[in-house]
């Protein structure tokens, strides 16, 4: 309990939530401009919504754990990637990936890791590209680099995301299992549906 209490009080110091927040803010303001920019070409809107968020000192405090280290705001700046996150919701699957790609050639921010749970679904059913990027943030004379998780994937996606959150949520074991096998099958509906929601729109577009 001490050391999330030390946690907390670190992690609530106004130089380091202003420095995540700041990065947050860098990064929606360019995926503002690569959605603008996108729209543009495919001449419709390719984001539906966009979120952010800064993980609570509890949060943290349970990733450590969970992860198998000590609980200081140390290991919490070190270790983990998503203390800082943004969500991004397209409305069709293929849109993912030109955001993806254009943040990818961003020459201001470093792509530190990317996971494809898209193409890979997680064994839960959980789909979504994330992209781990280092944003410089400067102050006076100094850079450093704050790494913020990006989540992209689309409105099917999201919806599945978000009923799986909501219906798993404090179950006990026993119950658990028998309602995330349920929701992986959905899972597989719903990628259907979304997948065939792209052919659709394709045709569409050729008419």
């Amino acid at each position: 309990m001490q050391a999330e209490n030390l946690l907390g009080e670190q992690m609530e110091n106004p130089m380091v939530r202003l420095s995540y927040a700041y990065a947050t803010d860098l990064i929606q303001a360019r995926l503002r401009l690569i959605n603008a920019d996108l729209t543009e070409r495919n001449r419709r809107q390719i984001v539906r919504s966009m979120s952010s968020r800064i993980k609570s000192a509890e949060s943290i405090c349970k990733k450590l754990v969970k992860k198998g280290h000590a609980v200081t705001f140390e290991n919490a700046v070190s270790v983990l990637n998503d203390i800082a996150g943004i969500r991004v919701v397209c409305y069709f699957c293929d849109d993912i990936y030109q955001i993806a790609a254009e943040l990818q050639r961003q020459s201001d921010f470093r792509i530190i890791k990317k996971k494809d749970y898209v193409k890979n679904p997680k064994q839960s059913g959980y789909q979504s590209i994330h992209l781990i990027v280092g944003v410089p943030v400067t102050y006076r004379d100094q850079t450093k680099e704050m790494r913020v998780e990006i989540q992209i994937r689309s409105f099917a996606m999201d919806y599945w995301a978000e009923l799986d959150a909501q219906m798993c949520y404090k179950k006990d074991a026993g119950q658990i299992l028998h309602v995330e096998r349920e929701i992986r099958d959905y899972s597989d509906v719903i990628a259907k549906v979304d997948n065939r929601m792209l052919e659709l729109r394709k045709r569409i577009e050729e008419m």
